[in-house]
């Protein structure tokens, strides 16, 4: 079974500002008071206040307390500063992280209510009235054009993906010096799960033809730059490209969601508090090896677009790239125990509609065998 569909739909109502020059937005706000969503890195280092500096007289707020993997606490937290301040204007800025809590946060301060509403409960939000604005600093999420983001139960340590379409951004800003402070750990990790995007938005049952050329794209330019920019933090044109594949990575799996390299992060981050990039990577060589059960033909196609004589030389390509990135290819090097595994494979089972979109067969046994190969 190939995963084709031949009946599709593409809808992408993100306006895409991608530019050099240092992104000037004042004529994008709307009301006067803006509050920026960010971490304590990007507002300690400044980087957040120079997009607020822009915004002419703005009265300009700033949420800086967004963790990696943000909790439903602080999407609250973040909501009820919206709401404090009547902004009509909201603007993510950073990583997958902030860009999620933004959305979350945006919607709620129109919707009202609290994120465990939405997340795993089956309520759905109104229609956003507040603006939204992202702009990323890493090249890796592209959640600055998904309607997705990923929250963690500040109570129980779960993962919780909401899909909504009013976590469509109204614009999104990539520049892509703002990614040349990256750590090179980071660098690494965004790069990679931008990889994860793109491959998973390929093989995916949902996948269509303009996902897929999307896809493609942002693989060849992540295998062509990731390593370059990861030894020459500066390179412009290794940064740049590397945005760009994160941009199109973001527009292919925005419409088909992720699959099971994805799902197992979430047990894998929760369990271990691996980076998020990490978490989906150190599966994705095995996740490879096992598509060819329903698409042999397609994956021995990527294989040799990307250079490959086949898809376990491109499972064994993928490897080496993670370890001269300085990141872990089996489970034991993040700290997982050989009785864990039944454990991660049972958790993965409550993300099944979401693991189901792998094409290989998805069961709690399957998945454990997965889990071994890669110990």
């Amino acid at each position: 079974m190939e995963n084709q569909n031949s009946s599709f739909q593409y809808w992408m109502p993100v306006r895409i500002l991608f530019t050099e020059a240092e992104p000037d937005i004042r004529e994008e706000i709307a009301g006067e008071s803006v509050v920026i969503v960010t971490d304590p890195f990007l507002y300690e280092s400044g980087v957040a206040g120079r997009t607020g500096d822009r915004l002419g007289n703005a009265d300009v707020s700033y949420f800086s307390k967004v963790e990696p993997n943000p909790s439903t606490d602080t999407v609250n937290a973040c909501a009820a500063m919206i709401r404090e301040h009547e902004a009509k204007t909201v603007i993510g800025i950073g990583g997958g992280s902030s860009m999620d809590t933004a959305k979350a946060a945006a919607c709620l301060a129109s919707s009202g209510g609290v994120i465990g509403d939405y997340a795993g409960k089956g309520k759905s939000f109104g229609k956003r009235t507040v603006r939204l604005i992202l702009i990323p600093t890493t090249a890796g999420t592209g959640s600055e054009v998904t309607n997705v983001g990923v929250y963690t139960d500040s109570e129980t340590g779960e993962k919780r993906p909401v899909v909504c379409p009013e976590f469509y951004a109204d614009l999104a800003v990539i520049h892509p010096k703002y990614t040349y402070t990256m750590p090179r750990s980071v660098t690494a990790n965004t790069g990679m799960d931008a990889f994860c995007h793109a491959i998973e938005a390929y093989w995916n049952l949902n996948s269509q033809p303009i996902s897929d050329s999307f896809a493609v794209q942002a693989m060849k330019l992540i295998l062509d730059n990731l390593l370059t920019a990861y030894r020459l933090p500066e390179d412009g044109a290794a940064r740049e490209n590397l945005c760009t594949a994160s941009l199109l990575a973001g527009l292919a799996f925005g419409q088909t969601r992720t699959t099971g390299a994805h799902v197992l992060s979430y047990p894998l981050t929760a369990r271990y508090h691996v980076p998020h990039g990490t978490g989906c990577a150190i599966t994705l060589p095995a996740f490879i090896r096992i598509s060819v059960e329903k698409a042999g033909k397609k994956m021995q196609t990527l294989a040799e677009a990307l250079g490959y004589i086949d898809v376990e030389a491109l499972a064994d390509g993928v490897c080496d790239l993670m370890r001269s990135l300085e990141m872990p290819v089996a489970l034991r090097e993040i700290g997982a125990k050989a009785e864990e595994l039944s454990g991660i494979a049972k958790d993965a089972m409550n993300y099944y509609p979401q693991l189901s979109l792998t094409p290989a067969f998805m069961t709690e046994e399957t998945v454990f065998d997965l889990l071994k190969s890669i110990y």
